[in-house]
């Protein structure tokens, strides 16, 4: 792997475990194992990192989002349940608090606001559409409630899992995770979409 793209790996883990504001780029360094020099060489702050983890973001949302647009039930349930994999991966950003940047760096703050916002909006509309295909029996003033529940799972689940299960492995809570996300779900599939989710993922 490229010294680059090490501390682009290397930082994303850190600032999800640690925050980006406890992260230090004495820290990222030694976590990538570099001089804090050649980290510098390559980046000149940790706001330049988290431009970088911005984009990755949004090309990997946005290529599973295009899955929970499709007509095709099984398709819709695997690419909507993967885009959890997508939240957990870059947590920080929609968990953390970047208001430091409104004076700093109002470009990276807004796109950081945006990003939320777009994740905001996909998961009411992929709700939506899920019950427009008869994926979902749910009444309307069902929605928000399924839409903020799924929400939340996305944001915080994986950091209070392995703070309340801290002997398990990370694998082992984004299965509990999708499984906890498919148990907010299940009340409201279909009987035809529930044999097609038993049949792919295991129940706890």
């Amino acid at each position: 792997m490229k010294t680059k793209e090490k501390i682009v790996q290397e930082s994303l883990s850190l600032f999800n475990e640690n925050t980006f504001e406890l992260s230090t780029t004495n820290l990222i360094a030694k976590k990538s194992e570099v001089l804090e020099g050649s980290l510098w060489y390559h980046f000149n702050s940790k706001q330049d990192l988290v431009s970088v983890h911005t984009e990755l973001f949004l090309d990997s949302f946005r290529k599973k989002r295009i899955y929970t647009e499709k007509n095709d039930p099984k398709e819709l349930i695997l690419g909507l349940l993967s885009i959890y994999e997508v939240l957990w991966d870059y947590r920080y950003l929609v968990r953390d608090s970047f208001e430091q940047f409104s004076n700093e760096n109002p470009k990276l703050c807004k796109k950081i606001v945006d990003i939320n916002h777009e994740i905001d909006e996909w998961a009411k509309e992929a709700i939506i559409h899920a019950k427009n295909l008869g994926v979902l029996i749910i009444q309307d003033e069902d929605i928000e409630s399924v839409v903020e529940i799924s929400l939340i799972i996305g944001r915080h689940w994986l950091d209070y899992s392995m703070k309340k299960y801290p002997s398990k492995s990370n694998l082992y809570l984004r299965k509990k995770g999708i499984n906890l996300l498919i148990k907010t779900l299940y009340p409201y599939l279909s009987n035809e979409s529930r044999e097609m989710v038993d049949s792919i993922y295991e129940s706890d």
